[in-house]
């Protein structure tokens, strides 16, 4: 076998074995082979690489079924740290975890550069990190990538290329990788990862923000991105901002419902700053009658409606809500979401879905960037950086 051809094959070997571990670890080399279909001497000297390099380590032995004991392997989360930075909010917020995904420290504060001043931008998220990298002892050679998750708005065709990987590690100056993702891919992500979607075949994730968006997961892996945030709810409503009219997003985006209930009220328009304490307010103010609770009936009855429709097109096992709005909305009015959910949902599909929100919390979005290293390190079978 040719030389490149036998490196491809070995890093495709180490990329089943890490993954295996990284996902349903501790196990023996015994418990490898099933998952992985390679026999008992590959495992055996791939390992042992994998060691030498101090991606993996022996994790104790148990008694196997015959008497004998086996040596447990998992992934050493010494082996390096990962950043995962979220900009789908008001705030801009790092985050720094081992290779496991186990948390090491945060660091959050406002954001003075618009998402046009890429250089700006990047120059503020450079100062995080290393503020952030400082604050835990951790050097930035230990780092070994540093993801991160954009609004659906900066992923827009005339932003991509100033927003690209390459670009952004140029303006940051940081010799490590950098991986950009939309935000709902980095919530479905951390989803299926870590979360409500965890070993699930077929799940859409929603995630509300200031707008709306949707992402289909088959079997663990992000298998496509739903515009579903532009998808009409309201035939000949309410302006959106992508030119058409009454447009999913117009009506549960956070921006959208502050506006809808400025509206009601006969109030000015409301600015887009502090959003997430604006609605938070509006939703508690939901004891008492009046427009909010008017406008929180109206809002929960359009997201069964548009949660029917992805249940209708991709008959999931789950719906999974997600993104900072969402979060609220269901942590709130998780009970009336399901009713509308089946009330606008044909129910021969409804009674194989289940309407769950996230379990990743309200850090998924910063968790899914950071996990954006660790799939390609899993792809790769070796550390991203090399």
């Amino acid at each position: 076998m040719r030389g490149d051809s036998a490196r491809m094959l070995r890093r495709h070997n180490e990329s089943l074995i890490l993954s295996a571990l990284y996902h349903d670890g501790p196990m023996s080399r015994v418990e490898l082979g099933p998952l992985t279909g390679l026999g008992p001497a590959a495992i055996s000297q791939l390992v042992a690489g994998l060691r030498r390099s101090r991606l993996v380590r022996e994790a104790g032995q148990v008694v196997s079924s015959g008497g004998r004991p086996r040596v447990m392997l998992e992934i050493d989360p010494d082996f390096g740290y990962l950043a995962g930075v979220d900009l789908t909010g008001d705030w801009v917020a790092w985050g720094l975890f081992d290779l496991t995904m186990r948390p090491v420290d945060m660091l959050r504060r406002k954001l003075r550069s618009g998402f046009t001043d890429v250089g700006g931008l990047a120059g503020e998220l450079t100062s995080g990190l290393r503020e952030l990298l400082s604050s835990a002892d951790v050097r930035e050679p230990d780092l070994l990538g540093m993801g991160i998750g954009l609004p659906k708005t900066v992923t827009a065709p005339a932003l991509v290329e100033e927003w690209s990987p390459d670009r952004l590690k140029s303006l940051t100056g940081l010799e490590i990788p950098v991986f950009v993702g939309r935000g709902v891919t980095n919530q479905a992500l951390a989803e299926s990862r870590f979360g409500a979607a965890r070993g699930s075949e077929r799940v859409i994730v929603v995630e509300i923000g200031a707008g709306a968006d949707a992402a289909l997961v088959v079997d663990g892996h992000v298998e496509r991105i739903c515009e579903w945030g532009h998808t009409t709810i309201d035939f000949g409503g309410r302006p959106c901002h992508c030119g058409s009219r009454g447009c999913v997003e117009a009506y549960l985006g956070a921006s959208g419902i502050l506006q809808r209930y400025h509206e009601s009220c006969g109030l000015r328009p409301p600015s887009r700053a502090k959003e997430s304490a604006k609605l938070s307010a509006l939703l508690r103010s939901t004891a008492k009658s009046g427009p909010a609770a008017a406008l929180v009936r109206e809002t929960v009855g359009y997201l069964g409606a548009a949660i029917g429709n992805l249940i209708s097109v991709f008959t999931p096992s789950k719906v999974i809500l997600t993104g900072w709005a969402g979060l609220l909305l269901g942590k709130r009015f998780m009970t009336d979401i399901r009713k509308a959910v089946a009330r606008y949902t044909p129910q021969h599909a409804y009674r194989h879905t289940s309407v769950e929100i996230g379990g990743a919390g309200p850090r998924a979005a910063m968790i899914g960037a950071a996990a954006l290293t660790v799939e390609a390190l899993l792809a790769r079978g070796e550390d991203p950086s090399v």
